[in-house]
């Protein structure tokens, strides 16, 4: 991501097939009225609407397929219970889904459950029997993405269909959650990790899915399943943030240096990291290597990082800049980079890769830089990263980041890579609970490879346009808290983990330079010595932090 001309950085998911600024996403319509007419039912309604309940809504055959009816094809019809008691009909459920913000804003996905590479956008169908229905393909098992909130915001809501039938929608995620977290939970206990807390909500999931199994009438059934998918949200959240400690203890915490601080400034960033006892990693975006002044400050930088005990990682390109550069500009780019930063312990070889904007070259300009690199004697041996965009229903059929990777990831392109990561930015594109199993689904991409969190960030001015909001509908702070506890701990979490998250708006959040001076290049926003409001280094710090042995 970079600046614009304005200085303000193009937001994610903003622009159009030709490269250009797309007009700004329409507004979310009334969005608390949508968070009050869905939200509240996961802890207030159930008693109070069960008994009408029974009354008007005649009874149904609950019982799910069995496992031979997978892969056969046919019609899922999926049922939604609204605040009221009483069935979404589409409308509603777009609504929520969007959270108001229509059907332009659309981004349930159809995907293989193993491989979450897409099937079919948009496959959610008006009908008159249910909330909505999903026609099934032949030949393979699929699951259903679609953003979806609960009172912790809004996730990837995963669901695996198990074949034709009626169902409810929560009921079929919530049991997908919490079968999934068994696993998690056997290795947390393995380890010594605190696991109780999970094991108390997982007590509550289950429950609420026994209710389900017991419930006469179809809305019935799905108001409890709301209940459960509130519980095993909480679960699912809860057991990313306690699992941190299952991935490597070398897998580093890192963020994005988008400018070059003042002088002496950049070691007063890092230092307030250290509680998290790994090593520290700061990414470097350079704009211009051109600018004298700009690569005099960048240098210093790196050194300042070295000398406070950092690694630095040098992104060879933004994203969003990478078609501005004709071939013979990019060649002198890589160079320049290369020169100026002999000492760099690794680098991004290619940014948000799967994101439109970055062009039809991407991949080519990509092992370019890679190819430049292995070559080189000085940087052959430092890591080499690239990121990928993550979205699964948001954007074109072909940039579904799993699908993209399947296609894209080519031998050579593999071979040059230590380690893949995904950008994430929940308001355009939410995760939540639907976290590990994105990350698991990339660790099977990328075989034996590292992963990571390469890009993260929430609540900064150019992202605020998205519809979509995590831990709080209206709290800025707290929704940028929760996301950056949640994600870098499920990430660090991972079996192969290199690092999380690369936060990109450090400093900023952290107030080492100005929200309106962000990217330019070698300037503060602040006068030396000045605190910053500690946004979010701390909770980094807590998500990521290694526990002492006894």
């Amino acid at each position: 991501m970079t600046a614009g001309d304005d200085g303000v950085r193009d937001g994610p998911g903003n622009r159009d097939t030709d490269g250009s600024r797309e007009p700004a996403r329409r507004p979310p319509l009334s969005r608390r009225r949508v968070i009050g007419l869905f939200i509240a039912a996961a802890a207030t309604i159930v008693a109070a609407v069960l008994a009408r309940v029974r009354q008007l809504a005649a009874p149904r055959d609950p019982t799910a397929p069995t496992g031979s009816t997978r892969g056969t094809g046919g019609l899922v019809l999926l049922d939604i219970a609204g605040a009221d008691g009483e069935l979404l009909d589409f409308d509603g459920v777009l609504e929520v889904q969007t959270n108001g913000g229509g059907e332009d804003a659309r981004d349930d996905a159809l995907l293989d459950a193993e491989t979450l590479e897409l099937i079919e956008l948009a496959p959610l169908q008006r009908h008159a029997e249910a909330s909505a229905a999903v026609q099934l393909p032949a030949g393979r098992t699929a699951c259903l993405n679609l953003s979806w909130p609960t009172s912790h915001g809004y996730s990837a809501l995963l669901v695996d269909l198990p074949g034709p039938g009626h169902y409810a929608l929560a009921e079929l995620a919530a049991r997908g959650l919490h079968e999934a977290q068994e696993d998690v939970q056997t290795r947390m206990r393995a380890t010594g990790s605190e696991a109780r807390e999970v094991d108390v909500l997982r007590t509550r999931t289950a429950r609420a899915l026994q209710e389900c199994d017991a419930a006469a009438a179809p809305a019935e059934r799905a108001i409890s399943a709301n209940s459960a998918l509130e519980a095993a949200t909480a679960a699912q959240l809860a057991q990313d943030e306690a699992a941190s400690g299952l991935g490597p203890e070398d897998a580093m915490l890192g963020v994005t240096f988008t400018a070059a601080p003042a002088s002496g400034r950049s070691a007063q960033a890092v230092s307030r990291l250290e509680g998290a006892g790994r090593t520290v990693l700061v990414r470097i975006v350079v704009e211009d290597t051109d600018a004298v002044d700009e690569m005099d400050g960048w240098r210093r930088c790196v050194t300042e990082l070295h000398e406070a005990g950092a690694q630095v990682m040098v992104q060879i390109c933004d994203s969003q800049a990478l078609v501005d550069f004709d071939e013979a500009a990019w060649t002198r780019r890589i160079a320049a980079l290369i020169a100026a930063f002999p000492d760099a312990d690794a680098w991004e070889i290619g940014n948000e890769l799967a994101g439109e904007w970055a062009g039809s070259d991407a991949v080519e300009r990509t092992l370019q830089a890679a190819r430049a690199l292995a070559a080189d004697p000085a940087t052959a041996s430092a890591p080499r990263l690239l990121t990928l965009y993550y979205q699964l229903g948001q954007g074109t059929a072909t940039e579904s980041v799993m699908s993209w990777a399947a296609v894209n990831l080519g031998e050579e392109l593999t071979e040059l890579t230590d380690v893949v990561g995904l950008s994430v930015y929940p308001q355009w594109h939410p995760l939540g609970s639907g976290a590990r199993r994105v990350l698991d689904a990339l660790g099977r991409v990328v075989g034996d490879k590292r992963t990571a969190l390469t890009e993260l960030g929430y609540g900064a001015e150019d992202l605020n346009d998205g519809p979509w909001w995590f831990g709080s509908p209206d709290d800025v702070e707290a929704g940028r808290a929760a996301v950056a506890r949640h994600l870098t701990a499920a990430a660090l979490g991972q079996p192969r983990a290199w690092a999380a998250p690369l936060w990109w708006y450090y400093l900023q959040d952290e107030g080492v330079i100005a929200p309106d001076t962000q990217d330019a290049p070698g300037l503060s926003g602040q006068e030396d010595g000045e605190d910053g409001s500690g946004a979010v280094a701390q909770d980094l710090v807590e998500a990521a932090r290694i526990e002492a042995s006894d």
